[in-house]
């Protein structure tokens, strides 16, 4: 079997359920073709911690074989190509509120920008080499109309958001514009 851009498809699907845990957040339930196309757009790999119930029993793909096999017929996906590097490293703050269902997509593309650590529920820090525009149109790639996103570059106090109502542009740009002596 294959999939309409020619690429071959697992011949063995069925009605299963799966999870996927991504930084301790679990996601789904997906069905035996969603987990395939996310194996083919390279969102999920051996590494990918996936189980057939929302609480419980997660482990790699490559603890199982059958997966593995469909893996194995995946074209060579591309990973998240990171920003091109500034000079010095900077610590961003991002929060993150995602409506959309795309929080899988989301974490994955913030986890291959470099170290990040999750410090509440929509609330991340990342370390990277970037500036904070790129950083916010990086991380907007994989969101929808519901979800909204704002960065701060902690060195630099530069600010960039996604998805926020014209009020909120100009009572963040307001709140960031301070003369200093």
């Amino acid at each position: 079997m294959e999939t309409s851009s020619g690429q071959p498809q697992p011949t063995s699907l069925t009605q299963r359920q799966w999870f996927i845990q991504v930084d301790g957040q679990a996601y789904g339930p997906f069905d035996d073709r969603t987990l395939w196309q996310y194996m083919t757009e390279g969102r999920v790999s051996a590494q990918s911690l996936i189980s057939q119930a929302p609480n419980t029993g997660y482990r790699p793909v490559s603890a199982d074989p059958s997966l593995m096999n469909w893996l194995a017929q995946v074209p060579s996906a591309q990973p998240v190509t990171p920003p091109e590097p500034q000079a010095d490293p900077t610590v961003f703050m991002i929060m993150g509120e995602i409506r959309s269902g795309r929080g899988m997509e989301f974490m994955q593309t913030l986890q291959g920008l470099g170290p990040t650590q999750r410090i509440g529920t929509s609330v991340w820090l990342l370390q990277s080499r970037t500036d904070v525009q790129t950083l916010r149109d990086i991380l907007s790639q994989p969101l929808g109309a519901d979800d909204r996103l704002f960065v701060l570059d902690s060195f630099a106090n530069q600010t960039a958001w996604f998805n926020l109502s014209p009020e909120m542009d100009n009572q963040i740009s307001a709140l960031w514009d301070i003369q200093r002596d």
